[in-house]
């Protein structure tokens, strides 16, 4: 663990080290381990002419100093609270043969380490990571939900409809990571683009044919998820949250945007939109596709009669697909919401409403989301993360709805 983190970094630090020893324990290695010429991992990333560097074999791409192999091709990125530049000589004495960054050479670089000078490092880092790894998401139909408050019930119940059909797949957010090959802690909602790469080629390798993550607002300001073309993007709301670090919520909302916009690989193929909020009508268009979802509006995929009790909810909603019965343990209003959202996302992904229901049935619940616990004791619990002013509202109101 290095000095001088905080409290918060260190668990952070922690959990990021966690996921690598448990991925260096488990027998997976992609075949691109054996290297790639720096010129092959550069294509299109603007930097300078490398000259005779460009045949460099290079045997893995790191943007953390401490996980430098050697051979190994090292991004110094600048952070909101850390400087990779700062750690190069680090990465040097672990036997890195080449660094990228966006600042020029120093004159401390020994002879034969090749310097590469970048003009957006991050999205280097993105590119060079699927180049590496020969763009794994290529191979995958990705589904991403991005919003202030229910991602990780969207995605949880679009995984479990994937699942249902039978496909291998991958579940990426603030709970945890989980691919066919293992599950792992999440330092991060979204993982950094190189570490979310390897975990798409997991997928990839172990003939899985989708991924469904969770795309928050940071991810998308730090192109974590660049170089990945998304079959379905998802919009849930938005309500004021991270101006700590987005600044203005006008900021924060283009950040949200970016996903639609497309991340490096072209504007997604549909753009599944919460019409019922506001910002969505400033989404519509920017996908191949727009498909709409709400209550209180004329939305594509609606249901105007739903039942709610604590042991879940029943309803039927209207799609361009036609009829789509759902009957989900998940409990409240929020997530008929929620479920709306996923018929969306798993209709672009081409699935039957049939494979739609069974999923949605499937699902016993999501960790911390209006979870209830059930232990034998004479009264109700329920643990709901509401980490938000619009969550812990709307939490409190699903309560009283159903016990008056």
């Amino acid at each position: 663990m290095r000095i001088g983190l905080s409290q918060e970094e260190q668990v952070q630090d922690s959990a990021t080290n966690q996921v690598d020893r448990q991925r260096k324990q488990s027998a997976r290695r992609s075949a691109a381990d054996s290297g790639r010429k720096l010129s092959a991992l550069l294509h299109g990333v603007e930097t300078p002419l490398l000259g005779g560097a460009s045949s460099l074999e290079i045997c893995q791409v790191a943007c953390d100093s401490r996980k430098v192999r050697p051979g190994g091709l090292f991004f110094a990125l600048h952070g909101a609270k850390a400087d990779g530049n700062k750690f190069i000589q680090d990465a040097l004495k672990r036997g890195a043969v080449a660094i990228a960054s966006e600042e020029p050479a120093p004159g401390t670089i020994p002879a034969g380490v090749v310097w590469i000078q970048v003009r957006e490092a991050r999205k280097a880092l993105a590119i060079t990571a699927a180049n590496f790894l020969g763009h794994p998401a290529n191979a995958l139909q990705l589904v991403a939900v991005t919003g202030t408050n229910g991602k990780t019930t969207t995605t949880s119940v679009v995984d479990a409809i994937v699942k249902a059909s039978g496909a291998k797949t991958g579940l990426f957010g603030t709970i945890a990571y989980h691919t066919p090959l293992g599950d792992y802690p999440a330092p991060n909602t979204t993982p950094e683009s190189v570490d979310l790469q390897g975990f798409l080629a997991e997928i990839r390798d172990a003939g899985g044919k989708y991924a469904v993550l969770e795309a928050s607002s940071h991810s998308l300001a730090m192109d974590r998820l660049w170089a990945c073309h998304f079959q379905a993007a998802v919009f849930t709301n938005l309500t004021r949250e991270h101006l700590d670090f987005h600044r203005t919520f006008e900021d924060y909302f283009a950040a949200k945007k970016r996903l639609f916009e497309g991340t490096g690989a072209g504007a997604p193929e549909v753009a599944v939109l919460n019409a019922d909020n506001e910002f969505a009508k400033r989404l519509a268009g920017l996908a191949k596709k727009t498909v709409t979802y709400g209550l209180d509006s004329d939305a594509d995929i609606t249901t105007k009669k739903f039942q709610l009790t604590f042991d879940g909810l029943t309803f039927t909603a209207q799609t361009p697909n036609g009829r789509v019965h759902a009957v989900s343990r998940l409990v409240g209003r929020i997530n008929v919401y929620n479920l709306l959202a996923a018929i969306g996302a798993a209709q672009a992904l081409g699935l039957s409403n049939e494979v739609i229901e069974n999923g949605i049935r499937d699902l016993d619940s999501v960790s911390g989301r209006f979870q209830r616990i059930d232990l034998g004791q004479p009264f109700l619990v329920i643990v709901d993360y509401a980490h938000t002013d619009d969550a812990l509202e709307k939490l409190i109101r699903t309560a009283r709805e159903l016990n008056p």
